[in-house]
């Protein structure tokens, strides 16, 4: 599964199609906001309804904090078995990067 950038305004929105087939879940990034001082910091998370989700943040330390709490919160009644982590950078189009961390079933 692969996090692309769809919108692009001050913000951009990040999604990936998701392997389940029946959710797009999106992320929020904000170009004056990277750590979120000014909106919900659960604009950072994209869960699905089957339990996959991602995570972003401007680095790698933040992006997996999120990860993990968010693991800690859905992998309790959607995945009893866990999850395994993929890291990727995403590339913005004002051009900052930004890490996203995919959790995937085991």
């Amino acid at each position: 599964m692969n996090v692309s950038v769809e919108i692009v305004t001050e913000e951009a929105q990040v999604g990936l199609m998701c392997v389940c087939g029946n959710c797009h879940p999106t992320a929020t990034v904000y170009r004056d906001d990277p750590h979120y001082k000014r909106h919900d910091r659960r604009l950072a998370n994209g869960p699905c309804c089957c339990g996959r989700f991602f995570a972003i943040g401007d680095t790698v330390e933040v992006a997996q904090k999120r990860a993990d709490e968010l693991a800690a919160r859905l992998g309790k009644r959607l995945a009893p078995n866990g999850y395994t982590f993929e890291t990727q950078q995403i590339v913005l189009p004002w051009g900052d990067e930004i890490i996203a961390i995919v959790a995937d079933l085991c």
